[in-house]
Parts: structure tokens; C-alpha cells; sequence
């Protein structure tokens, strides 16, 4: 499944470069988190690839388990007689040594104080299929910042567990897709 969600990732970036360039550095620019906009962005873009055939299904808002208060911002579905693939959505701006608001916003200060309850959220759910958070960063971070970032999570917040599975350097240096496999206690 990590395949497929990162070829599914990489076109969305690629849809991403095409479309949003003056929409990313803005948001940027004004220090403005826009999960609204990246979600609709990528319902959009996500009905776009159900239609042509890559996708066999959609969803969003899902509920996790039994447990109504607990939802999931999106699911998708690769093929009929798979399992569902649960995703939460962050965007996060900054970049290492760039100041919001005063305060320095690097991937590890996001993974640090502001990733532990989407995680914890998605990897103790008894729902089957995989759970994944993207990230849309902009700008783009520094690769040994996101990877810090990552690495420290795992640490501080052991048993829960990321694993990245895109890397900054592949990517503009005004947007980067994190995506990142949640693990169940100790997978990763």
C-alpha cells in the first residue's frame, strides 16, 4: 500500500506544481495555515483520479471505529477488494531559522508538540487498513530538518511511530508533501 499511496503522493504534487505555485508562496508570505483549501484541493484532485480509473473509491470525514467524536479527514479506496487507506491532513508553514509570529516553526517543533494526537489517534483505531498523514510544508523544509523531525517523534513518543516516505529534496523549494506511514505500536 505505501507504494501506491506514494505514486497517488507524487501526481498530486506534480497537480500541485501545475495549479497552486502563487497559492503556496502566499500562503507562506501571510504565515496562513489553509487545511480547508489543501483539503479541497485534494478531494478535487482525488475525484479527478477516481474518474479516470486509478482509484476504485473516496470518502471523507470517515468515522474511526465506534467512536463518533474521532474521524479521519479522508479514505481512499485503490481497488474494490482492498482495505481503505485512512489519512490525516496538516499543512504547516515555516522552515528552520523563518520566523511565524515570532516563533520559529521547524518539522521538529510541529512533531514535537502538535503531531502526538493525530498519531496516537490513528494508530490506536481498531479500523483495518493503513493510516497515513501528508503534510503539505510550505516551504519546502530542509531534508535533514524533516527527518530530525521524524526521528524525534519516534523517540519522544515511543510507542507511536512515523515513517517518512517522501523526502524534501524531491520535491519545489515552495511546497513539500510529507507523507507519513503511521505505524501501529512498534511497526516502524
Amino acid at each position: 500500500m505505501d507504494e501506491e499511496m506514494r505514486s497517488l503522493v507524487s501526481r498530486f504534487a506534480e497537480y500541485l506544481e501545475k495549479r497552486s505555485e502563487q497559492q503556496l508562496r502566499c500562503f507562506y508570505k501571510y504565515e496562513t495555515q489553509v487545511e480547508g483549501w489543501f483539503k479541497g484541493e485534494l478531494i478535487y484532485f482525488l475525484d479527478r483520479e477516481k474518474r479516470e480509473g486509478r482509484l476504485h473509491d473516496i470518502g471523507r470525514e470517515k468515522q474511526l471505529a465506534d467512536d463518533e467524536s474521532r474521524k479521519t479527514d479522508v479514505v481512499i479506496q485503490f481497488d474494490e477488494s482492498r482495505l481503505i487507506s485512512w489519512v490525516e491532513l496538516k499543512h504547516w508553514i515555516g522552515r528552520y531559522n523563518r520566523r511565524q509570529n515570532n516563533r520559529d516553526w521547524s518539522p521538529s517543533l510541529y512533531f514535537s508538540n502538535y503531531t502526538r494526537y493525530d498519531v496516537e489517534k490513528l494508530s490506536t483505531m481498531s479500523n483495518a487498513g493503513d493510516k497515513f498523514m501528508l503534510v503539505l510544508f510550505t516551504p519546502n523544509p530542509d531534508s535533514n530538518e524533516w527527518n530530525s523531525g521524524v526521528e524525534e517523534f519516534n523517540t519522544q513518543f515511543h510507542p507511536l511511530s512515523v515513517c517518512s516516505l517522501t523526502n524534501p529534496s524531491d520535491y519545489p523549494e515552495y511546497f513539500f508533501l510529507g507523507l507519513l506511514h503511521v505505524g501501529e505500536v512498534d511497526q516502524h
